[in-house]
């Protein structure tokens, strides 16, 4: 139990840094984006499909990976939900600040409708296009940055104009809460926008403020009903626990084979944090 962290407890941490209008940044990963960074082809339940190869969107996930600023928190699958997923970040996130990437949502989704009806600040939205005049809580937004439905082609398009809109616009401004809910493309945005500026608070909220959006349940964690919305995760604590895991790998009589190894082990759920080629061969003599 000293071992883990629970997904109520750490609600709460996370909350109060907003309430306090600490600036800071949470991004929040899952088997979706993992998935996108893999190059897996999959259809998304708003519809659209992840090609079978890294796309522009993939690389640009990928590089949001490496931030070790301390004002930056990871938000991955947990270990109960979603075990494999729960590895592959584990052991490509060096940052130490993890937490769960439902974090506000299955049993925190009650908390957290109670809670973000409170904020009261200047904020700047980053979500779906059918936000367009929405009330988002009691949020004064400053202005809606409209996102298309399918992510992949967005961020190809569209994605990096309106990047530079939005730092034409606010990117002087401090002290602001930059609300995401962009899909997969949340991360790379808010890792743009916290590059250009850090003195802001960038929230990857998700599918949390779905109810604002799109006006009805878009996820079963929303009936209080369901099982989901009685799921407290945890996860093993991050400051202290670690997978470090070696691969030794051999050449022998195959070395056409390495290429191939070498791609199933960067695929694999678990980087290794080394890997060993024992080279080997057979001998000479005729042999």
């Amino acid at each position: 139990m000293e071992h883990e962290i629970f997904l109520d407890k750490e609600f709460d941490k996370i909350w109060n840094k907003i309430e306090n209008k600490e600036n800071f940044v949470l991004l929040r990963y899952g088997d979706g984006e993992r998935g996108i960074m893999c190059g897996k082809k999959f259809i998304a339940q708003e519809g659209w499909q992840s090609p079978s190869y890294v796309s522009k969107l993939g690389e640009a996930l990928l590089s949001t990976l490496i931030l070790e600023d301390e004002k930056v928190f990871y938000g991955i699958s947990c270990p109960c939900c979603d075990p494999s997923s729960y590895y592959w970040y584990s052991t490509r996130i060096k940052n130490k600040n993890i937490t769960f990437a439902n974090f506000f949502v299955n049993a925190n989704y009650k908390k957290f409708k109670e809670k973000f009806s409170t904020l009261h600040t200047d904020a700047i939205l980053i979500a779906n296009h059918r936000a367009k005049n929405r009330k988002i809580g009691d949020l004064n937004i400053l202005k809606h940055y409209e996102v298309g439905d399918d992510c992949i082609a967005f961020w190809e398009n569209d994605a990096q104009k309106m990047l530079e809109q939005i730092k034409k616009d606010f990117g002087h401004r401090n002290d602001l809460l930059y609300v995401v809910a962009a899909g997969p493309m949340s991360e790379p945005i808010i890792v743009d926008l916290y590059k250009n500026n850090p003195n802001n608070c960038y929230i990857d909220f998700g599918s949390a403020i779905d109810i604002y959006i799109y006006i009805y349940h878009t996820r079963p964690y929303m009936d209080a009903t369901s099982d989901y919305a009685k799921r407290i995760c945890a996860m093993y604590d991050p400051k202290i626990t670690h997978f470090d895991v070696s691969v030794i790998l051999t050449a022998y009589k195959k070395p056409q084979s390495l290429r191939i190894q070498l791609e199933a082990i960067r695929n694999q759920s678990v980087k290794p944090k080394e890997i060993l080629l024992f080279q080997d061969g057979i001998g000479g003599g005729g042999l």
